[in-house]
């Protein structure tokens, strides 16, 4: 209770000595002007000193701000004890009554943010900046009805004219309105003058950071050009016309750059210059209405720039939020993949370590999915402590976390984190869970599917790594590869090298007819380092890594290159290629594919596409759109494998494709097993009911060559019609 009374003695005492000072002082710095012969302010400032000190004492302020009044009142004026109550009263009833209003609108903090909210914002305005001037004129006109108050003071009080009456109430509106907020802050900054060093690095100070100095230092020097231009005592129809528009066009266009407290103090300081220093700036508008109208514009544009404010900070928090909702997971609070992206743009070539829980699938289908995400909010809360400054976790899918590294002695630290993690427990509804980390390390390079694919990488390798709890290392260098590296990934290396080094090798297979006349399939070998590495090693890691896409276009232009130097005339076929299941489902694969032929001027027709049985059957959009363009614009499709897999003959009667090829199992055995005899005589009878070309793969030998095309097989292909030999020795 003592500290109560102190507190409130306290704030009497302040806010009395305040409006003691800033009363009078700010009477005689009111900017005034001629109407009718008499004198009218253009802005009342002791109204803004009020109100600021209402906003900050609240009711502890309201009987300083009467005294302050009454004395400066007093001093000035010295009238009848009737008539300066009757002034008081007309000063001051209609402000404390409408912040008595405000108060109960907008409750308990409603002194508080006084440009933060906009509909707070509003109802300050309505109430404060407009219906309590409105009523402190009409009380004072009432009062000259009933009181004959001296000279100097008799044109408030009812006698003057109609436009001197509106610009009396603009000038009450154009204080609470425009000056109020400049007044608060400079007799906050004298309450606490830490709050100027505050509100300096809050609002001001970043407006001269490094990025929007050259900005804010430029608009600063307009404004005071403009000001000062505008404020000397020459008068010219020209700049008193054309210039002052200048200036709401330089707030207008500084609300997206500077700060609403340096806008807001420095249209303060810029109207009251303009108002009080209105040689020029009023030259040819000093009475009647088109000063009224000038007095309209600064109040319509304050208040038009307060919303505009408003709208743009509000749209720049929810831009800010919306921004870290999209790049977080919205259950652990982590940093998404999303995030990981702008990350390498800004952190290119940087070291990550995928972490991997094992059982954390199978214990999240049993214990809910909210233990899945407890699991990883615990093991990040646990390596906080034992992370560098810049390092962080990202979220990934399933079972797994990411964590970006920028430190030294990476893998010790990893190894460090591992132990440490598989040492300790954690913990769901007091039952503890059986959890093994394994991890997996690399450097991540480029991004978009280069990025991801190297992320499935590291998730995979982590996986490896976690049945033993140890790191394995994910390095592009096949001579840093050491015993912490699986074979798998061993021979991913050697692949992406083979790649990047543009190390394919171009192989070709006979396909002919009865005549010894046909085409060649292409089959691709791979060199990296010198080795040559076959289909049976790479193509595994290819489709397990989703390299597919990116190597079926290096080999289509492996092989247009070729055919570039080697023309034929004609448009018959001269190849076939293969194409890895996944690349077909990807969106733009078709028109890449296209523009390659365009570039090396072949003709789609000399080549045959094969594709399995998967992709021939597949029901992606993707898959089925792309084989649409490759087939209109001429090139044959063939499904390989053709038996062994998706295929029956019912989906064969749907099948769009020119050729089938029928797998070697159903070959090699047919001079001995007649089930196979049949079921390539039945595939044969069908392929021709749709004009289908047939093909047999893994021939052998003249006998089954001779049963095969009497079956009705069109081409076939095997040793005895032509191993596979390097491109450049079948011409």
């Amino acid at each position: 209770m003592k500290h109560n009374r102190y507190s409130a003695i306290r704030k009497f005492f302040l806010a009395l000595i305040l409006c003691l000072v800033a009363t009078p002082v700010s009477r005689f710095i009111s900017p005034v002007t001629l109407v009718d012969a008499s004198e009218v302010y253009l802005a009342w400032l002791p109204l803004s000193v009020s109100l600021a000190i209402i906003f900050l004492f609240g009711r502890h302020g309201i009987l300083p701000v009467i005294i302050g009044f009454a004395l400066v009142n007093e001093a000035f004026f010295h009238l009848s004890y009737a008539e300066a109550a009757v002034l008081l009263v007309c000063q001051l009833f209609f402000v404390f009554l409408f912040c008595g209003v405000v108060r109960w609108q907008l409750g308990s903090r409603w002194r508080y943010s006084l440009t933060n909210r906009a509909k707070d914002m509003g109802t300050r305005i309505l109430w404060l900046g407009v219906i309590a001037p409105i009523g402190i004129k009409i009380s004072m006109y009432t009062a000259g009805v009933w009181f004959n108050y001296p000279f100097s003071l008799s044109n408030y009080f009812g006698p003057a004219s109609v436009v001197y009456s509106i610009i009396d109430i603009q000038s009450l509106i154009c204080s609470a309105v425009i000056f109020t907020t400049c007044a608060y802050y400079f007799l906050r900054m004298i309450i606490n003058p830490r709050f100027a060093r505050a509100l300096w690095l809050r609002s001001i100070g970043p407006c001269f950071s490094k990025k929007n100095r050259v900005f804010t230092l430029s608009w600063i020097v307009s404004l005071v050009a403009i000001v000062t231009i505008l404020c000397v005592p020459y008068k010219n129809d020209y700049i008193a016309g054309y210039l002052v528009p200048v200036i709401f066009i330089l707030f207008t266009f500084g609300i997206s750059k500077l700060s609403s407290t340096l806008l807001l103090l420095s249209w303060d300081i810029a109207a009251f210059m303009l108002l009080a220093y209105n040689e020029n700036f009023l030259h040819g508008v000093r009475s009647d209405y088109p000063l009224a109208f000038v007095m309209s514009v600064f109040i319509s544009f304050t208040i038009c720039m307060l919303y505009m404010m408003r709208v743009f900070n509000r749209s720049e928090w929810l831009k800010a939020r919306w921004e870290v909702q999209a790049m977080s997971d919205p259950l652990t609070g982590l940093p998404n993949l999303r995030a990981l992206e702008q990350q390498m743009e800004q952190q290119p070539n940087s070291v990550v370590c995928c972490l991997h829980m094992k059982n954390l699938e199978f214990l999240s289908r049993h214990f809910g999915l909210m233990m899945r995400v407890h699991v990883k909010r615990s093991v990040t809360r646990e390596l906080q402590p034992l992370l560098h400054k810049g390092e962080r976790f990202f979220q990934l899918p399933g079972s797994e976390l990411l964590l970006m590294l920028n430190g030294p002695e990476i893998l010790s630290r990893l190894h460090h984190m591992l132990d440490y993690l598989n040492s300790r427990r954690i913990y769901w509804n007091n039952t503890a869970l059986d959890i093994e980390f394994g991890a997996s390390w690399g450097e991540l390079q480029g991004s978009g599917e280069a990025l991801h694919q190297t992320l499935g990488q590291l998730s995979w390798l982590s996986e490896q790594a976690s049945a033993e709890q140890q790191v394995l290392a994910l390095t592009n260098s096949l001579q840093e590869v050491t015993d912490q590296t699986t074979e798998r990934v061993l021979q991913l290396n050697k692949v992406k090298c083979a790649l990047e080094e543009n190390g394919i090798v171009l192989f070709a297979q006979p396909i002919v007819n009865a005549e010894g006349k046909g085409y060649k399939e292409i089959l691709t070998r791979l060199v990296a380092q010198g080795e040559l590495i076959t289909p049976d090693l790479f193509i595994p890691v290819i489709a397990q890594f989703n390299l597919g896409a990116r190597f079926d276009m290096q080999v289509i232009e492996c092989l247009l290159q070729w055919m570039q130097a080697h023309p034929e005339p004609g448009d018959a076929a001269r190849f076939s290629v293969n194409l890895m299941p996944l690349t077909l489902m990807q969106r733009e694969f078709a028109a890449q594919f296209l523009a390659l032929f365009a570039r090396y001027d072949v003709s789609p027709r000399q080549v045959i596409i094969e594709i399995t049985e998967e992709q021939a059957f597949s029901n992606s959009e993707a898959s089925i759109q792309n084989m649409k363009q490759l087939r209109k614009a001429g090139f044959k499709i063939a499904i390989d494998d053709f038996g062994t897999g998706y295929a029956n003959f019912e989906r064969l009667k749907g099948l769009q494709a020119d050729i089938i090829k029928i797998d070697g199992c159903f070959v090699r055995d047919i001079l001995q097993d007649k089930q196979d005899a049949m079921i390539v005589k039945s595939i044969c009878e069908l392929a021709k009911a749709k004009s289908l070309t047939v093909v047999a793969e893994y021939v052998e030998n003249e006998a089954q060559r001779e049963l095969l095309l009497n079956a009705g097989v069109d081409y076939l292909q095997g040793y005895l019609l032509g191993k596979p030999l390097p491109l450049a020795k079948t011409e």
